[in-house]
């Protein structure tokens, strides 16, 4: 009976040991998601939305100069077709009238303070003239009695006549001196008062010009659009505006272009050059354009939100542009075609790890992650090209190991 049990028994532990060594074989290190690389069909498009914009455009500005205040009257609507020479909007300026008005009363007052002061110099020259005529008179008679024989007057009379002499003679000569301090008061006076009615006449002067210009004239035909404000506020009638303020634009018809943005992240292998299939909200009229200009840098759109964004356009043939009657700020939709090609091995972005400057790839290897150096070739937004560094039937990991993520 003992040979029974010992087979038994063997037989129970060769199990027991396959057993343990499938548990052994099952509890190796996996590597993860994993998928096969192998050559396919490679497409990669980028939707957005955007709208209908010129390449080209006039900026418009307030009229006048020197930051003037000015109260918007009437102007055109936004985004209506204006000509050459129309008047797209029309402003008044109360503070200039006012200041006019002013400076009107104020050239009145200099020029009767002029006239007031060369009537009083007339007449302090009058007065002198006069003065100085009796001075003169009376010299002449105290000369006189001053030459004649002494011995026939009595000494005080001819000591009086000598007197007279002396004191005249200094009274003539100040005299003559209050006469010149009376002329060179009278030219400064004049002076300053005569640079006073010059301010007053070109204040006057500049208030009359910024009068003679409250018309916004269009320099070309185009379509009127109102420049927004940093807060996104536009001009409104009634509102106050300042003198060389954004006030619009004028759009060139010549040359639309569709314009979009897209997130920053999303902008990852846009380029000119690219095909874009353009579709006119509204009409479902479709285009065939292709991207003409990349922006260089991201920035952001709204106060409200810190995501940047990136711009592109695609330019519109301008026979194409007036036979569908576009127009600037007409919405559209846009696919951009970034990669198109019928055979190509690609791996998923998120299995790519930066490797210094260059990338690298881990692949499943019994169940352990090893690390290949790769080549890309081209980049898209999901997926890279494989150039060198795999061979078709590797199991790439798709999510690498954490300590090998920079």
């Amino acid at each position: 009976m003992s040979p029974p049990r010992t087979v038994a028994a063997l037989a129970l532990g060769l199990a027991v040991a396959a057993l343990l060594s499938g548990c052994g074989a099952a509890s190796a290190p996996a590597a993860g998601p994993a998928e096969i690389l192998a050559a396919r069909a490679w497409t990669e498009t980028l939707e957005a939305d955007g709208e209908i914009q010129a390449a080209a455009k006039t900026p418009l500005t307030v009229p006048g100069s020197g930051w003037t205040s000015r109260i918007l009257v009437d102007m055109v609507p936004d985004g209506s077709s204006v000509t050459k020479g129309q008047v797209v909007a029309r402003f008044d300026a109360p503070q200039a009238r006012a200041e006019l008005s002013q400076a009107d009363v104020e050239l009145l007052r200099k020029t009767l303070a002029e006239q007031a002061n060369r009537d009083n110099a007339a007449v302090e020259r009058g007065v002198l003239a006069g003065d100085r005529a009796k001075v003169e008179d009376d010299l002449a008679l105290s000369r006189r009695y001053a030459g004649v024989d002494l011995s026939v007057f009595a000494r005080n009379k001819i000591l009086d006549a000598l007197a007279d002499v002396g004191f005249l003679t200094k009274k003539r000569a100040y005299l003559d001196w209050k006469g010149g301090q009376v002329q060179a008061r009278t030219a400064a006076q004049d002076a300053v008062l005569h640079s006073q009615r010059d301010s007053v006449l070109q204040n006057a002067a500049q208030q009359r010009k910024s009068l003679e210009s409250l018309e916004l004239v269009a320099p070309h035909d185009g379509v009127f659009m109102l420049a927004a404000r940093w807060d996104g506020a536009k001009p409104q009638v009634g509102a106050n505006q300042m003198a060389g303020e954004p006030f619009g634009t004028l759009p060139d018809l010549d040359q639309l272009v569709a314009h979009f943005s897209v997130p920053e992240g999303q902008a990852y292998g846009l380029k000119p050059g690219l095909p874009v299939r353009v579709r006119l909200a509204g009409t479902g009229t479709e285009l065939d354009l292709l991207v003409t200009r990349v922006g260089n840098s991201a920035s952001t759109i709204s106060r409200e939100s810190p995501v940047k964004y990136s711009d592109f356009d695609a330019a519109i043939a301008t026979a194409t542009a007036r036979k569908l009657g576009l127009r600037p700020g007409q919405a559209l939709h846009g696919t951009v075609r970034l990669v198109s090609k019928a055979s190509a091995l690609t791996v998923p972005n998120i299995a790519l790890v930066q490797d210094g400057a260059a990338y690298a790839v881990y692949t499943d290897d019994g169940g352990h992650p090893v690390k290949h150096k790769v080549e890309l070739g081209l980049r898209g937004p999901v997926r890279s090209e494989i150039k060198s560094g795999l061979a078709p039937g590797a199991r790439i990991v798709l999510l690498p190991p954490k300590e090998a993520k920079t």
